[in-house]
């Protein structure tokens, strides 16, 4: 869950500079690529987890039909992107397309991509606050994660990744993106 938490770190640091440096378009760009890239681990593997959790529910009673599981597919696409998808773009066959949900062990193999991704963001919400003391730790964090749980890394911050404001702060560098993204195109 924690291998990501560099590189989401860094990367964001890097794309604000970049934003701050960038041409109105080439702002664009940048926030387009973080967007999607988010709207993929955020929205879409939350669809794939709620697919498995239903398939899981069901399949403890039965066996499923391809129609049954199509039709959960597109159940958990239709929850979770609402109108922000395109019906013509839902995808019922997409379980049938990934591996994982093929290979035992592997159950919710895309969720870890999701907590790493708001993690690191979370992460970036506690530098902005704070640069100066988070920079003082945040060596020791990346060298001692896979030696400690994630909460156990994120305490040492004095953050408690069982409180929702930690993770609403990770959402709200998201939330910020999209202002500026919605504030770039209506100036076009």
């Amino acid at each position: 869950m924690l291998a990501e938490t560099a590189s989401i770190f860094c990367e964001t640091i890097v794309a604000n500079a970049a934003l701050q440096a960038g041409s109105a378009d080439e702002q664009l760009a940048i926030l387009e690529h973080q967007l999607q890239g988010s709207c993929q681990v955020v929205v879409d593997i939350h669809s794939r987890f709620l697919f498995e959790s239903r398939v899981f529910e069901r399949r403890a009673r039965r066996e499923l039909s391809v129609a049954e599981l199509n039709a959960l597919m597109l159940e958990a696409q239709r929850e979770t992107y609402g109108d922000g998808l395109d019906p013509d773009t839902l995808h019922p066959y997409m379980w049938a397309m990934k591996p994982h949900y093929y290979s035992t062990g592997r159950s919710f193999y895309n969720w870890p991509y999701t907590f790493g991704l708001l993690f690191g963001l979370g992460l970036y919400a506690r530098y902005r606050e704070d640069p100066t003391g988070f920079r003082a730790g945040y060596d020791d964090l990346l060298a001692s994660t896979g030696l400690h749980s994630a909460a156990d890394l994120a305490a040492r911050f004095g953050i408690d990744v069982r409180a929702s404001a930690f993770w609403r702060a990770s959402l709200d560098v998201i939330r910020e993106q999209i202002r500026q993204f919605e504030a770039l195109t209506t100036k076009s």
